[in-house]
């Protein structure tokens, strides 16, 4: 057989694959067009939570949306879904998810899903003026600043806010476990087009009757029910005021059009009360009831059926007195565009919901922010490239069914590639942008983004075969599970100890169980070790952090806990030792 006759041969069989993987597609797709999501809602004790409900969201649609209510028995079933991706979360009266428990939430039809509930704690109170009168129909809201493990939050969040009765009483109920800070009066942040109150122009009053820097600081469990009463100082507050430019008009007599404007405390990273600029208001606007400090403001036009148009961050000191006159420019965030695509694999068919498989993949793109970057001081003279919550920013698409995706609303920095697996059975093999020995190491390197720009041809190829590992931690005697414990695998082969897509992490759950699946087949190193967290509490990936990666794969190297998986083999019941390290056992 001469070069000619053997490429015939291998050009008939891979024709041939793919052939038969189309025609399993279309078998698939007819016998499995739509599926329902069920699972359970209980309690930690396994008592059913009768009163709860499950939303769902299908991501990157307006359809598949809906709401249905838990059984008496704690359980529940969606009507039958499209194929796609789906964020689900469980609610009910008085009831929060168990945060120990939460996950990302993405499912797709056909799954079975089980929420953990527990009671919701309540900050109640009363708030008076000065001469013990209530303070009747003034905003009073609840900010998180420590989580329920006492570390303080890198974004704080206003999580609760309701308005006082003609008591003066409020009552901010479903709160997760964690420190909080109350405050009352200034615009509304949640106001939901409720109407202007008398006391929006007036600084918060934070209990038990102070300034931010002086507030009362209380830490609430799961259940708990905690009395802040508050004495209203009535101080007034400051106007930050300007206008923008560059927003598109989106030619309909009519609407109005405009922007939102985001104002962030830089120093505590709280959102404050927002404001909208629009064709009604020419453009202007103003946001009352500001304390003094340091803020970044941002203007962002978020219209149906085009890309986000938002301006570079301002940063201003308010001092005493209003910051007005502030010029706001919009423009078109960067954009990331590519394609996934299958790779079948007829000597290994192990993938589930081969049919779908497009349509239920994600990819995002995760900001990095490097800890050896310099950092900004909020007395900086000079205004940062990007927003304080913009640093660590993740952009998420999902894929047609031709494969494509489109990043959207990216600000200027290094992104990382990080996709998530549709099914069971298929692995990332590669990320690749370019071709040729000059072609940059994505996976590995991410995309570095200048304002507005636009980059295509980026591809992501997912394999069939791959494998799962199931197991369980096993601990010292008299040692608890830390809930920031993590299961990592990392390459033991030398030719792929650089691929990032190599690198793999589970989180176990509170019985030590863990699963780790879509493994591609090969040698790994296992290691039990601590998660890491970057300067704003977030957890670090082992795949988006080069720094902790290097880390990682140094101790799995040193253990020499081997494991190897063949195509589409599933290991069950492994157990994995840890122990902690001495200085956490004192």
């Amino acid at each position: 057989m001469n070069s000619r006759q053997a490429w015939s041969v291998i050009l008939l069989v891979l024709l041939g694959a793919v052939s038969a993987f189309a025609q399993q597609q279309a078998i698939e797709t007819k016998s499995a067009e739509r599926a329902p999501i069920s699972g359970t809602v209980l309690t930690r004790d396994g008592e059913p939570v009768g009163t709860a409900y499950v939303s769902f969201g299908r991501i990157g649609s307006t359809s598949g949306s809906g709401i249905v209510k838990v059984e008496a028995n704690g359980s529940f079933k969606s009507e039958p879904l499209e194929a796609g991706i789906y964020r689900i979360f469980a609610g009910a009266p008085g009831y929060i998810s168990d945060p120990q428990t939460v996950t990302a939430g993405l499912y797709h039809p056909g799954d079975t899903v089980s929420f953990q509930m527990i009671r919701g704690g309540v900050i109640t109170g009363k708030v008076t003026n000065a001469d013990n009168a209530p303070v009747i129909a003034a905003y009073v809201r609840a900010i998180r600043v420590k989580d329920q493990n006492g570390k303080p939050l890198q974004f704080q969040n206003i999580v609760r806010e309701r308005m006082t009765d003609d008591r003066g009483i409020y009552r901010l109920y479903s709160l997760v476990p964690g420190s909080y800070v109350v405050s009352a009066g200034g615009p509304a942040r949640f106001s939901g087009g409720m109407p202007p109150t008398q006391y929006e122009q007036n600084a918060p009053t934070y209990s038990p009757a102070s300034t931010r820097d002086a507030a009362l600081e209380v830490t609430l469990n799961n259940g708990d029910e905690l009395t802040m009463d508050i004495q209203y100082r009535g101080e007034p507050g400051h106007a930050v005021s300007g206008a923008v430019a560059g927003l598109v008009d989106q030619n309909d007599p009519r609407t109005t059009y405009g922007a939102n404007i985001s104002l962030i405390d830089v120093r505590t990273r709280t959102a404050l009360p927002a404001a909208n600029a629009s064709s009604f208001t020419k453009y202007a606007f103003a946001i009352y009831g500001v304390p003094d400090g340091e803020y970044e403001i941002t203007a962002a036009q978020n219209t149906p059926g085009r890309d986000i148009l938002s301006s570079p961050p301002t940063r201003i000191t308010v001092q005493g007195a209003d910051v007005t006159g502030i010029n706001l420019t919009v423009m078109p965030a960067a954009t990331i565009e590519g394609r996934v695509v299958l790779e079948p694999d007829p000597k290994n068919s192990c993938a589930q919901r081969r049919a779908f498989a497009l349509r239920e993949t994600l990819v995002a793109a995760r900001r990095f922010q490097s800890e050896a970057a310099p950092r900004r001081t909020p007395n900086t003279a000079s205004q940062p490239e990007v927003g304080v919550l913009a640093q660590y920013a993740v952009s998420e698409s999902t894929v047609d069914g031709q494969g494509a995706f489109n990043l959207r609303n990216l600000q200027p920095g290094i992104y990382k590639i990080d996709p998530r697996e549709p099914a069971p059975g298929w692995y990332f093999r590669l990320i690749t942008l370019g071709i040729g020995p000059r072609a940059p190491n994505v996976a590995r390197d991410g995309i570095n983004l200048k304002a507005s720009e636009r980059v295509s041809g980026l591809t992501l190829t997912l394999s069939e075969g791959a494998g799962q590992l199931r197991g369980r931690i096993s601990l010292p005697e008299g040692q608890s599970l830390p809930s920031n414990l993590r299961v990592y695998l990392v390459p033991a082969e030398k030719e792929h100890a650089e691929n990032v897509l190599r690198f793999y992490e589970g989180r176990p759950e509170a019985n030590g169980s863990f699963t780790v699946n879509n493994l591609a087949p090969g040698k790994y190193w296992l290691l039990a070790r601590l998660s890491e967290e970057n300067e704003v509490g977030i957890t670090k990936s082992i795949r988006l952090d080069s720094a902790f990666r290097a880390r990682a794969f140094t101790e799995a190297e040193a253990g020499k806990k081997e494991i190897a998986f063949k195509p589409c083999e599933h290991i069950a019941d492994y157990d994995l030792s840890y122990s902690a390290p001495a200085i956490l056992r004192q």
